[in-house]
């Protein structure tokens, strides 16, 4: 019998051959990460944004959150259900995250506390889409319809807030031409 930590580390082992092939399940571990700090950007931003990006705060804020929060737990069954790895320790999330994080962020104006929010959700669309595409090739149909899902409900927040803030709908967000990811 193997011990705990000779099975964690073979998941581990697993974890990094599966992110650099990559797999349906290991991209969905980014947006798992993504998702958990995201929502804890904008409880943050909540409590700190001034301005109209406030009142705008109040209106959504709880309910990105909670939507988030409650695709967090779906992906996370889901992959466990299907043998994947999720991450687990404070490390991974940090380490499979693609969000910027600063705690100077709390004094930057509220309307740039609210669209560096936008800018998270424009960041989880590329990982979404990635996924997506992952699990269609790996005849995954229950993870494509969840990620499809969520991706419906990011650009939706993301045309929201950017109507809000009185930007084009792609303004300021991730351009091919960019080629950054």
């Amino acid at each position: 019998m193997t011990s705990a930590e000779q099975r964690y580390e073979a998941e581990l082992k697993q974890s990094d051959i599966d992110h650099h092939t990559p797999t349906a399940g290991a991209m969905t571990g980014h947006i798992i990460a993504n998702l958990l700090i995201h929502s804890l950007k904008i409880s943050q931003a909540k409590l700190f944004a001034k301005g109209v990006a406030a009142l705008f705060l109040e209106g959504y804020g709880d309910q990105w959150v909670v939507h988030e929060q409650q695709v967090f737990k779906e992906l996370n069954t889901l992959l466990v259900s299907n043998g994947e790895s999720i991450p687990t320790t404070i490390d991974q999330f940090k380490e499979f995250t693609m969000l910027e994080e600063s705690g100077a962020d709390k004094y930057q104006p509220g309307n740039e506390q609210l669209f560096n929010l936008i800018k998270d959700f424009d960041t989880q669309t590329l990982f979404i889409t990635k996924a997506i595409a992952l699990a269609q090739k790996e005849d995954w149909q229950p993870l494509a319809v969840k990620l499809s899902g969520l991706l419906a409900w990011i650009n939706a927040q993301i045309a929201i807030a950017q109507h809000f803030l009185g930007h084009d709908l792609r303004e300021g967000l991730y351009n091919e031409e960019d080629d950054d990811f």
